[in-house]
């Protein structure tokens, strides 16, 4: 969607689009689609923060360090410094939006460091290593003292978790507002605050057993919360549409911008404990290409935007609708990252030892 979106051009091919979603589509998917897209990364650094503690415990210091450096910074390394700006360049350049040459074109006209998809990844890396250090530190580590059980973590407790990650979020959009870039590293300083929190409190979780199941009456509290913030959220977003102010939402000293965060961290902090408590309970089927797809998934993620920057360029010539384009691109961009993954892993050398 957002490679043929007008109303915020956040990706690569925004800017470059050929044909554009119709305002009113736009609007309805912006509207009941976005409010869920502000937990999926939530999701994924609390899934990472409950694995972390027992591959600590399982490796040891050195070897996690190790492990974190080579599965994460190698490839965040490779794609930030030589694949992103070259697809950029080797996109834009003959459009005629990069007119120079590679190197003066690598930092694009914002100046900075393109991350991509892989902030995400960059970002991990750093709360790992921050994660480490904190556990050598601790010379007693994460393990509680015989006889000691861990206090639940309760709905109320994860309140003022939600309100400092508000706060903190709205201090933080006065300099740099929601989806837009974040200093010469573009690394989303934006959504920090949300990412620290619920990998934390999946760090917290992982002695609470919940790696196995989210407590029911916990997953149930949550639920309530988060889909009342999705209906907060969209109409929120209907609202300011029709006040023209959803960049006043995104970030600045503005009211809608303090119910923007507030609502948002509702979401981010409860919503993602909702969502893994409903994949723990509902897609735990096994299917027969599952573990192809499962092996294949950190690959696919780190594929995904030269995957979807090759088909859009492929159906650029096309005379078709964005309506058309747009959920061809997404459909055959899923394929097409998670075999060009699997293809990678079982037959380039080495590529299974990172990926």
């Amino acid at each position: 969607m957002l490679g043929y979106a007008g109303i915020v051009e956040v990706w690569t091919y925004s800017e470059l689009r050929e044909v554009t979603l119709a305002p009113v589509v736009e609007f309805v998917l912006l509207v009941l689609v976005s409010p869920f897209g502000f937990f999926l990364i939530a999701l994924l650094f609390l899934v990472a923060g409950l694995l972390t503690p027992s591959a600590y415990e399982r490796k040891g210091a050195k070897r996690f360090v190790g492990d974190r450096l080579v599965r994460l910074g190698v490839p965040f390394v490779a794609y930030v410094f030589v694949v992103q700006p070259t697809l950029v360049y080797a996109l834009e350049h003959p459009l005629g939006d990069a007119p120079g040459s590679y190197w003066e074109e690598y930092l694009g006209a914002e100046r900075q460091i393109d991350t991509g998809p892989l902030w995400f990844v960059g970002v991990l890396l750093i709360y790992s290593l921050g994660y480490a250090g904190w556990r050598h530190w601790r010379s007693e580590g994460a393990v509680a003292p015989a006889g000691r059980v861990p206090r639940t973590v309760t709905l109320w407790r994860m309140v003022p978790v939600a309100a400092v990650v508000a706060v903190t979020s709205f201090a933080i959009r006065m300099v740099y507002p929601y989806g837009s870039e974040s200093g010469f590293s573009d690394l989303n300083f934006w959504e920090w605050p949300a990412c620290i929190a619920v990998f934390g409190l999946g760090v917290v979780g992982a002695r609470r057993g919940w790696l196995a199941a989210i407590p029911d009456d916990l997953a149930r509290r949550c639920r309530t919360f988060t889909l009342s913030a999705v209906v907060a959220m969209a109409s929120l977003l209907l609202l300011a549409g029709a006040l023209d102010a959803v960049d006043d939402a995104l970030g600045g000293w503005h009211w809608l911008g303090g119910i923007f965060v507030f609502v948002e961290a509702i979401l981010t902090v409860f919503g993602s404990v909702w969502l893994l408590s409903v994949a723990q309970h509902r897609l735990g089927r096994r299917y027969r290409w599952g573990p192809t797809l499962s092996r294949s998934a950190y690959a696919a993620f780190l594929l995904q935007t030269a995957v979807l920057l090759a088909l859009a360029v492929a159906m650029r010539p096309l005379l078709l609708p964005a309506e058309v384009k747009a959920p061809v691109v997404a459909i055959g961009g899923i394929i097409a990252s998670f075999a060009t993954a699997w293809f990678l892993i079982k037959k380039v050398p080495g590529v299974s030892r990172i990926l």
